[in-house]
């Protein structure tokens, strides 16, 4: 089979499109964050970042075009059942309950209500508008390389680029050597909110929309889908990492200057102040470019998945993952994140356990174990506990009090799984 060659137009349009999925409103306004947390240790927390929230997603990418952009095939070491519950549960969360509804109450409480009073009947226009936007792009699956590669990923750089022209401004206090205890926190700072932007199981969904892109030119070969795949990745990931520096420079240096309780509050302060009231509209303009490419990301996603699950035309189920993201947007959003919330905390850390030993190589029967062991751990973590329900022992475990319980023992049961594979490989060769 002849393999399809990319021209390198499209190459650079799928490295921008892969940037731009990730690069939601919640990666924008995270940093900014904990650059104010960690002040002139910045660039010590912005590693634990990277590591979390780029060098993981961008991971995941990867395992997701070793299986030629097929979900199921991720979550097979489950079984057949437990896998398709399992990725179905990623989408869900992600395309339907919680991701996409927040890009539209984000958008709207970051940008509009500069403009309008806050009211339900605003609201409701709003994500009305803006999800009949998101079902138009989302219609032509196909054509998202186009739509986002090539128009709304260039914008979305653009403020960007206007955004780290004026970070360059904010000064910083001066850079001096921690302490192996500061290094340690800053570091950790910065993972754990690496971690929450949650973007190691958004990739599962973006990827899935980068590799059908390259499909839809022709790319069938699986060397030829992981070759762009990388490439893509690694344009995306040193893009994401320069923004990220950027974003935190100006939490570390402007962020000190007032009592802000939130990265978005530094942002629209910092914007303001180096632009005036021109500023606010720049805001919007930018946040409603980040919150709409991650919403035609996440549905059309979804859409596909369920569509190549149930032989449902992709065309049918877009429109009804888009209304039910706008109804929850619209009336159950603020009650619903008390449950989502700890389910993507339950979730997530069995799509990084899932992602983690598919990237090691790790022997497929020895994979469902430790990402059960991760369930049952988070489990604990985020919902009994919370309700009530406390064991000693497991609140003792180590990274516990930064809800990373699950990580010791869910490494020890992949290990021994691993250790007990060896051991067999051995006796079996012993025996012949």
């Amino acid at each position: 089979m002849r393999k399809q060659i990319l021209p390198t137009r499209d190459v650079i349009a799928l490295g921008f499109m892969t940037l731009a999925l990730f690069l939601g409103a919640g990666n924008i306004i995270y940093p900014p964050i904990v650059g104010k947390m960690t002040g002139e240790y910045y660039l010590i927390s912005s590693i634990g970042f990277n590591i979390s929230g780029v060098v993981l997603p961008m991971l995941a990418v990867i395992v997701l075009a070793e299986k030629k952009g097929d979900p199921l095939a991720v979550c097979a070491p489950m079984g057949k059942f437990w896998g398709a519950v399992l990725a179905s549960s990623f989408y869900l969360f992600l395309g339907v309950f919680f991701a996409s509804p927040r890009t539209a109450t984000v958008s709207y409480e970051m940008g509009v209500v500069n403009f309008l009073d806050d009211t339900p009947l605003h609201l409701s226009i709003y994500s009305g508008i803006f999800f009949a936007v998101v079902w138009i792009l989302g219609l032509y699956p196909g054509r998202l390389l186009k739509t986002i590669g090539y128009v709304l990923a260039p914008l979305k750089l653009l403020c960007l680029l206007c955004l780290a022209f004026y970070a360059t401004r904010s000064q910083v206090a001066p850079l001096v050597a921690a302490t192996a205890g500061e290094s340690l926190k800053t570091f950790s700072d910065g993972f754990m909110n690496g971690y929450l932007t949650m973007d190691t199981l958004s990739a599962l969904t973006f990827g899935m929309l980068v590799i059908n892109s390259m499909k839809g030119k022709g790319v069938t070969d699986r060397e030829q889908i992981k070759h762009y795949a990388k490439t893509s990745v690694l344009f995306a990931g040193i893009g994401l990492v320069a923004i990220y520096l950027c974003l935190m420079k100006i939490g570390a240096g402007f962020g000190q200057t007032g009592d802000f309780q939130n990265g978005a509050q530094i942002l629209r302060a910092f914007i303001v102040e180096n632009m005036g009231m021109a500023g606010t509209l720049f805001m919007a303009v930018l946040i409603y470019l980040a919150c709409t490419v991650t919403a035609v990301g996440l549905t059309s996603a979804t859409a596909t998945l369920f569509s190549q699950m149930s032989g449902i035309s992709y065309r049918i189920l877009l429109p009804l993952v888009v209304a039910a993201s706008f109804l929850i947007a619209n009336i159950g959003l603020t009650r619903l994140i008390g449950v989502s919330v700890p389910a993507l905390s339950v979730i997530c850390p069995a799509c990084t356990t899932l992602i983690l030993l598919s990237i090691l190589r790790w022997p497929t029967h020895a994979i469902a174990l430790p990402v059960w062991v991760s369930i049952v751990f988070s489990t604990y973590t985020a919902v009994l506990k919370p309700l009530g329900f406390s064991v000693t022992l497991l609140d003792k475990l180590p990274l516990t009090s930064v809800s990373l319980g699950w990580v010791l023992p869910t490494a020890l049961a992949a290990l021994l799984l691993l250790l007990k594979d060896k051991a067999s490989n051995k006796v079996v060769v012993a025996s012949h």
